[in-house]
């Protein structure tokens, strides 16, 4: 074997491990995540902080948040969110407001946006890796 197949396979296999792990392409598009941050930055960021972090309330993304949610569909998380969030004005978020601020939460776990837009009956087709 050469120095330079040996070399490209270093190269290449280091590539992999620091490459980031992406959950996937999710049911939602761009303009959704960024529609989403704007209301994330209104309705969600006072207690979870910039790009979800986590401050007064949890964070929304890493271990934590997938040891209460992963597993369930994002349909699940965003009844849970619409029940129980903003905690000053619980089910005051539209239908609207939840596809946009659930799209943003899943870019913060690694999903990316596709083709297809966040609805309600698209959450129910999608699980939250674990």
């Amino acid at each position: 074997m050469s120095v330079k197949t040996i070399v490209a396979g270093l190269f290449v296999g280091s590539a992999l491990f620091a490459a980031p792990a992406f959950a996937g392409e999710g049911p939602f598009t761009e303009a959704q995540v960024k529609k989403g941050l704007t209301e994330y930055n209104t309705h969600c960021r006072t207690c979870h902080a910039k790009d979800g972090n986590g401050a007064l309330g949890p964070a929304l993304h890493g271990d934590t948040f997938k040891a209460r949610f992963g597993g369930q569909t994002w349909a699940d998380i965003r009844t849970w969110i619409h029940e129980n969030m903003p905690q000053t004005a619980p089910g005051t978020l539209s239908d609207e407001q939840l596809n946009v601020l659930v799209s943003y939460i899943m870019t913060l776990n690694g999903y990316t946006a596709g083709q297809t837009e966040m609805s309600p009956d698209a959450a129910k087709s999608v699980t939250l890796e674990k």
